[in-house]
């Protein structure tokens, strides 16, 4: 199995679910990998208070920095590299 591939990851590993915490954070997920997640929090205490931790920093950063609007110029460059960064993953 190729871990490096997400739609191949196996959720079943700590280190593959918190290193997609984010994506699942962010609804960046499909409905599969987003159920396996929510199925090895439930099993995995450890990675539920990691996964709880990293929930209330997003939070945080929502509500102090929520009302900010990256310049358009920059939003492009980021969706960019983005773009650049996913075809080659």
């Amino acid at each position: 199995m190729n871990v490096d591939r997400h739609d191949e990851a196996s959720f079943d590993d700590c280190e593959q679910v918190l290193k997609r915490v984010y994506e699942f954070l962010d609804n960046e997920i499909d409905a599969a990998s987003g159920d396996a997640i929510r199925h090895h929090l439930a099993m995995c205490e450890p990675c539920l208070e990691r996964f709880d931790v990293e929930e209330a920093v997003k939070s945080m950063v929502h509500r102090c920095c929520g009302g900010e609007i990256a310049p358009s110029h920059l939003r492009t460059k980021i969706v960019t590299q983005l773009t650049v960064l996913r075809k080659t993953l």
